[in-house]
C-alpha cells in the first residue's frame, strides 16, 4: 500500500499516437483515485489505470490536441 500522506501528484508517461512522441504530464493524484463508500480511495493498479485512462479520454486528449495512450505512471 502506498502512503499517500506526502504524495500530491501522479506523473503520467504517454505516447502521442498521432505524432509518435512521448508525453510526460504531472496531474493531481485524485485523478488516480476511485470513489468509495465514504471518500475517494487509492485502489489497486487496475483501478488506477482505469481512472487515469478516463482522465486521458475526458481531458488529456483535448488539452494536448491529440490521442494519448498511457504507458506508465508513478506517484511523486
Amino acid at each position: 500500500m502506498i502512503d499517500m500522506t506526502n504524495i500530491y501528484d501522479v506523473e503520467l508517461k504517454m505516447v502521442d499516437e498521432l505524432r509518435g512522441t512521448e508525453v510526460v504530464r504531472v496531474i493531481d493524484k485524485g485523478n488516480a483515485m476511485t470513489s468509495g463508500e465514504v471518500c475517494w480511495e487509492l485502489r489497486g493498479e487496475v483501478e488506477q489505470r482505469e481512472a487515469l485512462e478516463e482522465w486521458i479520454r475526458d481531458r488529456g486528449n483535448e488539452q494536448h490536441e491529440t490521442l494519448l495512450r498511457l504507458v506508465s505512471w508513478k506517484f511523486v
